[in-house]
């Protein structure tokens, strides 16, 4: 159990005993929370509020009265109030977030309700266990699978939920089930999994391919060979890395036949399977090839024995016209020609015509004051989910520009954006004002993923 969330404050629990012990009017709003009386106690913190805005048992009972009512911005506004005068308050931000994942638990919405089981097991809050229990009778079998999957050895019913969710009529549903019962329970529950190969959906196939590789067993090889002529793309990738892993054999017919497949991942898996095997001479034949990106693979593949044919490779990628080529290279230049070989053509890189190149470089340079400055030019930029990127990795390097950045993201008019500037505070580890901010906003998935990253950057000391 971590150790923020072992001291952290029980949902319904706010008054908080002080050194003297609460004021008789932050005794008397809590009474009123503890009767549901929400309103009346937000109505009554408020009045006695004026009389001593300084107490802080009374401020607390006040925030959690918003909450109550479902008012995230109010009682963000609360907090912001009180942090104005007085600076963060972890313990309450803390309760904060987990009332926001208990709420998100019971909302209408089957896709929050799935997304707050998943934190709940990922933030591993004991304290949330029997909520998530719940969960288990969710409407919605995708919720139901992710509830018993979560708490699969904690309680009883869990493992004949999560079997019973194998023959759900909802295919996510069954993905969940197999990829967490081969998680949790492991090869004991192959024989189980095995059959679940066959499935009529793909996300499916993918969970089993996912377990059998977790179960590391020599017999599954000829299943994985099967899947890796699969109908679906992502299936066949997944299996051909699968094959890549462990003692599997030699795929080398299978691997060289792959390598016309029409998806990009399948190509990439079966050099990945090349490189296994150690097949140098087909992995040298690529080096030189047509497909670029296939090649760059098939480079960091052969390691020292590509010699002088990596940085052809990786010049040829970084000069193609397609841009996704170029920043693909970018991001193995370090791997294929070291440090030292990859610097003079990230510099050049800073200078491409297009951003995601840009700062793809930028990223690998963070000491470099010319990358730097292409961050700071992209936050000016139109884009805004590139601004996010380039604020994430100014904050990251703790570039005065980055969390005022990120906090400006916070309040972008589009939810996918402000999700992905919330969720840039915890690629960063940096937490800033915004972050509290999310903590109200409209979307309850901006809330919850604000809530996490409360719960991991607000330390509870």
């Amino acid at each position: 159990m971590r150790r923020l969330l072992t001291r952290a404050v029980l949902v319904i629990a706010l008054a908080l005993a002080a050194a003297c012990g609460p004021s008789a009017a932050a005794r008397h709003a809590q009474s009123l929370v503890d009767q549901g009386d929400y309103a009346g106690a937000a109505a009554y913190a408020a009045a006695e509020r004026q009389k001593a805005p300084g107490d802080r048992a009374l401020w607390r009972v006040h925030v959690r009265a918003a909450l109550g009512q479902h008012d995230a911005r109010g009682a963000v506004g609360l907090y912001d109030e009180w942090r104005a005068t007085h600076g963060d308050d972890v313990e309450t931000l803390h309760m904060m977030a987990l009332t926001t994942i208990w709420q998100a638990l019971e909302s209408p919405s089957a896709q929050t309700r799935l997304a707050a089981v998943r934190a709940v097991e990922r933030l591993e809050i004991e304290r949330m266990a029997e909520a998530v229990a719940e969960r288990m009778g969710d409407d919605e079998d995708v919720v139901a699978s992710a509830a018993a999957v979560a708490i699969l050895r904690a309680f009883w019913q869990a493992p004949q939920v999560a079997t019973d969710m194998l023959k759900s009529a909802d295919p996510e549903a069954r993905a969940i089930a197999v990829a967490g019962i081969a998680k949790k329970v492991g090869v004991r529950a192959a024989d189980d999994l095995r059959p679940m190969a066959t499935d009529a959906d793909p996300r499916v196939r993918r969970a089993v391919v996912g377990a059998l590789v977790a179960f590391g067993e020599a017999r599954d090889t000829e299943l994985l060979t099967e899947l890796a002529a699969d109908q679906d793309a992502d299936v066949r990738a997944a299996a051909l890395r699968a094959l890549a892993t462990g003692k599997r054999g030699d795929h080398g017919a299978l691997a060289r036949a792959a390598l016309a497949d029409e998806h990009l991942g399948v190509r990439l898996a079966a050099v990945a399977v090349l490189g296994a095997a150690r097949d140098r001479a087909t992995l040298t034949s690529l080096l030189g090839g047509a497909d670029l990106v296939v090649a760059l693979h098939a480079a960091r593949a052969l390691g020292d024995d590509a010699g002088e044919a990596a940085g052809k490779a990786l010049d040829a990628a970084l000069a193609a016209t397609d841009w996704t080529v170029r920043a693909g290279a970018v991001n193995l230049a370090v791997a294929l020609v070291g440090k030292a070989g990859a610097r003079a053509r990230l510099e050049q890189a800073l200078l491409d015509e297009r951003v995601e190149v840009k700062l793809a470089a930028a990223r690998l340079l963070d000491g470099d004051v010319r990358a730097r400055a292409v961050l700071a030019d992209a936050l000016a930029g139109a884009d805004a989910h590139l601004r996010v990127q380039a604020a994430v990795d100014l904050a990251r390097v703790d570039d005065a520009r980055g969390l005022p950045a990120l906090d400006a993201a916070v309040g972008d008019a589009d939810p996918a954006v402000r999700l992905a500037a919330v969720g840039g505070y915890q690629l960063a580890h940096r937490a800033g004002p915004g972050l509290v901010t999310a903590l109200g906003d409209d979307s309850p998935l901006v809330r919850l993923v604000a809530a996490e990253g409360v719960l991991e950057l607000y330390e509870d000391d």
